[in-house]
């Protein structure tokens, strides 16, 4: 894909983004979204073939995956802590650079538009659970937590970092004014504590 393609690319996502977090998904009909982005319809169904390809492209954009999995394989030092608070601070940072993309993904879930895409977007979150699963096993394997239901913690650890996301996207500091920093700092090291032997 050339250079002027991906410009392109990224400028009709950009604008489907805006249309659906400024006035819903109906609003972001193709003509719509060409109109935003500045271009010709049938650009987009030659870049996307249709509005359900862009969305497909958005979860692509949106998914923090591969860093993680990157992450996983190349960072690990097999400490808990330091492990967990890596792939914490990874985890808040692809996300919060991808923030808008990431609420505008969660809304679609809740609308029963488009079903397939809603499978494609639970595989981040799914294939993010798998990583951290493996990685629990490995260390229980090793020695460094407790035989412990390894899926339930995975899901903590998830459902608390998930937890902290939402609530600043959708209330800011109002619900706490706890730092990024302070509540990794320490939920981790709580968290650690109730996991070593």
């Amino acid at each position: 894909m050339s250079i002027n393609n991906i410009d392109t690319s990224d400028k009709i996502l950009d604008a489907t983004i805006n249309i659906i977090k400024e006035k819903g998904l109906k609003a972001a009909t193709t003509r719509a979204i060409a109109r935003s982005a500045g271009v010709n319809e049938v650009t987009i169904f030659r870049n996307f073939g249709s509005k359900e390809g862009i969305i497909k492209a958005l979860i692509e954009r949106c998914s923090y995956a591969p860093a993680f999995s990157k992450a996983l394989k190349e960072n690990v030092t097999w400490d808990l802590e330091k492990d967990l608070y890596m792939l914490a601070k990874l985890y808040h940072q692809t996300i919060n650079n991808n923030k808008d993309l990431i609420i505008v993904m969660i809304s679609l879930m809740g609308t029963g538009h488009f079903p397939e895409i809603q499978r494609e977007l639970v595989y981040i979150p799914r294939q993010l659970k798998e990583d951290l699963y493996q990685y629990f096993r490995t260390m229980r394997e090793k020695g460094k937590i407790i035989d412990t239901n390894i899926e339930a913690q995975v899901m903590a650890f998830l459902g608390a970092n998930m937890g902290l996301f939402l609530i600043r996207s959708f209330f800011g500091t109002q619900l706490t004014d706890l730092t990024e920093e302070e509540f990794l700092q320490n939920s981790i090291q709580v968290f650690v504590r109730g996991l070593q032997p």
